[in-house]
């Protein structure tokens, strides 16, 4: 496995990935993968929809990722083509999830955004913005601990949802922190003031005189 830590490999989607990781288990159908997905409650973090599925299974197969084995028919419903991974395939598998958990990659989340931004608000205003996203992360944290609750008691092991108990963590430290910084605002001890202070000022008009 070291060794693949020092190859890079293309970036891949999410999807193409729970892809690949599912037919590591046993070949199938696209329906069956879907349904795989949404079972094991994976479309809380990969965005899942038959369009973008199949059209990742041609680009997979393309690769030469996966291959198609057997064509499947039952009654009046559609043909169904049965897939598998290549030994391609599942080195590109574990080298991607190598990196996945040993490099910290850059992310653009959109929360970050707003808070960038967040000054062009009145303080009142950001304030009950950020009171309304704690309770929407409350929601959402005893949503993903009623699903952890019920997939333990189908018998799933601690490692199978190690996904979900992260997300679970990372939610609750984020929503202790936002109702930090809407109380450091409430209470008027967060600046609402954006800028250069006089000092750094004084610098960028040195080194911008000094530029002509």
């Amino acid at each position: 496995m070291s060794n693949m830590l020092g190859e890079q490999v293309a970036e891949i989607s999410p999807l193409a990935l729970s892809i690949l990781t599912l037919l590591d288990e046993r070949p199938m159908h696209p329906y069956e993968m879907a349904a795989t997905m949404r079972d094991r409650h994976q479309d809380m973090f990969i965005r899942l929809n038959f369009g973008t599925l199949y059209h990742t299974v041609d680009v997979l197969e393309r690769d030469g990722w996966i291959v198609s084995i057997e064509r499947e028919k039952e009654g009046r419903r559609p043909e169904r083509t049965i897939y598998k991974l290549t030994e391609s395939g599942r080195e590109v598998m574990l080298r991607w999830l190598s990196q996945l958990l040993a490099r910290p990659m850059r992310e653009y989340p959109h929360f970050v955004a707003g808070l960038m931004f967040m000054h062009h608000l009145s303080a009142d205003e950001a304030a009950r913005n950020l009171q309304e996203r704690t309770g929407s992360i409350d929601a959402q944290i005893i949503k993903l601990t009623h699903v952890l609750g019920e997939l333990r008691a189908r018998g799933l092991t601690r490692l199978s949802l190690i996904e979900v108990e992260h997300k679970i963590a990372m939610l609750e430290a984020e929503r202790n922190w936002v109702r930090k910084l809407e109380k450091e605002i409430t209470e008027a001890k967060l600046e609402w003031v954006v800028g250069i202070d006089t000092g750094d000022e004084k610098l960028r008009r040195k080194h911008g005189a000094s530029a002509n």
